[in-house]
Order: structure tokens, then C-alpha cells, then sequence
């Protein structure tokens, strides 16, 4: 009910990347000097909450906290079903004001799920990123340091990318997802997750009309 996807991860990595770039204009190039020559690659980072080991822990964490909330949610969106299907074979049947009693328990009742859920998400929201943040951090330092190791000046999400239809073609080979979530792993063992993290779908670009 409440899982969702880390947006701001996109951020983080865009972050780190013109960091990085920056840094090696500065050190090797000079202030004010051309790009270096160096490594465009591309990474998917919608991968990451399900195979980057420790920031999955954390989501499962934290999921497991909402998760009886989250079957409430269950039940109150099946019992609505069930009124939405009231309302629909009970019109013309029922009396006008039996039937108009009916519609306003719908109402009332979608309306209290309604803030309740938004109030869970909220609270659901701000546990999530308190509890990932420190994970978000050392992804962003070891990013760093991946790119500089490589001679990478410029990393380009493929989910952002492939929503806006910006990135029109990628070799194969300048993916960088599956290393790099296998290289952060290695480093940073889970105890009881996978020797080997999944290899990740790519992310298709957005087709113009």
C-alpha cells in the first residue's frame, strides 16, 4: 500500500555525478577549463530499492512497521467495493431517502479512509526517508568514488531519461547498473541477502508520437 519507489535517489546520483565532474575539472583541468575527456555512462536507478541490499532492508523496515496499517487500508477499500456495488443495484429500488442514507455512509466513510490514508502516507513518507538517509549517504559517497576510479565524468538516469524521452540511444556496454549495484553490495554485506544482486530490467525511452 504505502511502498514507493526512491525518487530521490535520482537526485542523489545526479548530485554525485556533477560532483564528481566538477572536482576533476578542478583538480585536473582547472577552473574555468574544458570538460575533461573521460566515461559517459548510464544508470537505471529504479533497481535500487529492490537490489541494492541495504537500502532494501530499510524499505522492508519500514514496511513492515505500516503494515498492519496497510491491510486496514485493504479492508476499508474492499468494503467500499462493496458499497459502490450497493449503490449501483439499490438505485430506483430503495426508498429516496433509504437510498440517499445510503450514498452519504459512502461518502462519509471514503472521506474518513481517504484522510486517514493521506495522514499513514505522510507519516509512512517521513520514516522512510529518516531511515534510508544514512544508506542514501554512503550511496552518494561510493558513487564518488566509483566514477573517479573508472574515469566517469558523466552518469545519465535511465528512468528519468526514459520518462522524458530524452535519451534517444545507450550502448549496451555504457550501462553501468548491474556493476555498480554489484560493486556497493560487495562493500557493504547484508547478512542473509544474496551472494549475487538480480540483474536490473532496462529502462526503455519514452517514444515520441
Amino acid at each position: 500500500m504505502f511502498k514507493t519507489r526512491f525518487a530521490a535517489l535520482a537526485a542523489v546520483i545526479l548530485a554525485a555525478v556533477a560532483s564528481v565532474a566538477s572536482a576533476q575539472q578542478a583538480t585536473q583541468a582547472g577552473v574555468g577549463a574544458a570538460i575533461p575527456d573521460g566515461k559517459v555512462a548510464v544508470i537505471n536507478t529504479q533497481a535500487f530499492p529492490d537490489s541494492i541490499n541495504e537500502l532494501k532492508q530499510k524499505y522492508d523496515q519500514v514496511t513492515n512497521q505500516f503494515k498492519d496499517r496497510s491491510q486496514r487500508f485493504q479492508d476499508a477499500q474492499t468494503r467500499l467495493t462493496g458499497m459502490e456495488n450497493d449503490l449501483r443495484t439499490k438505485q430506483g429500488v430503495l426508498k429516496a431517502e433509504d437510498y440517499a442514507k445510503l450514498q452519504q455512509d459512502y461518502d462519509d466513510f471514503k472521506k474518513r479512509t481517504q484522510r486517514e490514508f493521506e495522514d499513514a502516507k505522510g507519516e509512512y513518507d517521513r520514516a522512510l526517508d529518516s531511515t534510508t538517509k544514512p544508506v542514501r549517504d554512503k550511496l552518494y559517497q561510493f558513487l564518488q568514488t566509483y566514477a573517479t576510479q573508472r574515469g566517469i565524468v558523466m552518469i545519465i538516469n535511465l528512468a528519468g531519461a526514459a520518462q522524458t524521452g530524452t535519451l534517444a540511444y545507450w550502448s549496451p556496454g555504457s550501462d553501468i547498473t548491474d556493476d555498480f549495484i554489484s560493486e556497493y553490495n560487495k562493500a557493504n554485506p547484508v547478512a542473509g541477502a544474496p551472494a549475487a544482486a538480480p540483474k536490473s530490467a532496462p529502462a526503455t525511452p519514452a517514444r515520441k508520437p
